[in-house]
């Protein structure tokens, strides 16, 4: 154990300064280029790879865009910004998706908004989709918890941060994740039989701060080992966007998103230094 916490302090630093997003910060420069392009272009190709450049973004300002593209003149451009929604992961672009459905009558632009609906409503009522099970490769076997402080729906927050999370523990080598339905027993005998040393990440969602036009959020990561989850240490950054109006979900989620993102980044350098 002290030796992990040794090995924590040297990457703290990082996750618990407060770092400043301007406003201008929320929107990616390349995401507000594919925006305009997607609206004003005369170029229906250049529309259409607008749409799936915004759908690859991640952002959550490319949601509206998207959603008025499904109204576009082109059925290219509109099968695209329905993938593109999908692909976004946004729960917010579905009421868009089914009004688009219900008086769409190309069936390309129907089966793609189909698709969309299927994906995001998913996302927005079970959470991440269920991870693979452990690669011969794998070294950690890392389960998560969500805890919502918010006045948010719980399964909401749940759905961002464990898709987020185990988003980012996937995409490096060694790292497999716990379902989320997976009871401590299950877990125990998966970390023995494959001999894989196991994390269990608790992820606490703080309520957003409003103050002097600032968003601040916080999420607190404690780091226990599994299956007999004894606690290791705590990782807690926190992100500060400034000119933000009270009220702001979207701004709320990206920061809590990018709180989680960088706590999973630090742990993971913990756990490969071990």
């Amino acid at each position: 154990m002290s030796r992990l916490l040794c090995a924590l302090g040297l990457v703290l630093a990082s996750a618990l300064g407060v770092l400043a997003l301007p406003r201008s910060a929320r929107a990616d420069p390349k995401v507000s280029q594919l925006v305009e392009q997607l609206k004003s272009s005369d170029d229906y190709r250049v529309r259409t790879q607008a749409a799936l450049g915004l759908g690859a973004s991640g952002d959550a300002a490319a949601v509206k865009p998207l959603c008025d593209a499904l109204s576009d003149s082109n059925v290219a451009v509109k099968a695209a910004s329905a993938a593109a929604l999908g692909k976004l992961g946004k729960p917010a672009g579905i009421p868009c998706l089914k009004a688009a459905l219900a008086k769409e009558t190309a069936p390309a632009v129907k089966t793609l908004a189909e698709k969309a609906i299927a994906t995001l409503e998913g996302a927005s009522s079970g959470g991440a989709p269920a991870p693979p099970p452990p690669a011969a490769d794998a070294k950690f076997y890392v389960a998560i918890q969500i805890t919502n402080k918010t006045a948010r729906p719980a399964a909401d927050v749940d759905a961002v941060l464990r898709g987020a999370m185990q988003e980012k523990l996937l995409a490096k080598k060694g790292f497999a994740v716990a379902p989320k339905t997976e009871t401590t027993a299950q877990g125990g005998q998966i970390v023995k039989s494959k001999k894989l040393k196991g994390f269990f990440l608790v992820a606490t969602v703080e309520p957003p701060v409003y103050a002097a036009g600032d968003l601040s959020q916080v999420v607190r990561v404690s780091m226990w080992s599994y299956p007999d989850k004894a606690l290791q240490g705590e990782l807690a950054p926190k992100l500060t966007q400034s000119s933000t109006s009270k009220g702001d979900t979207q701004s709320e989620t990206l920061l809590m998103k990018m709180c989680v993102e960088n706590a999973v980044e630090s742990f993971q350098k913990v756990a490969a230094s071990l």
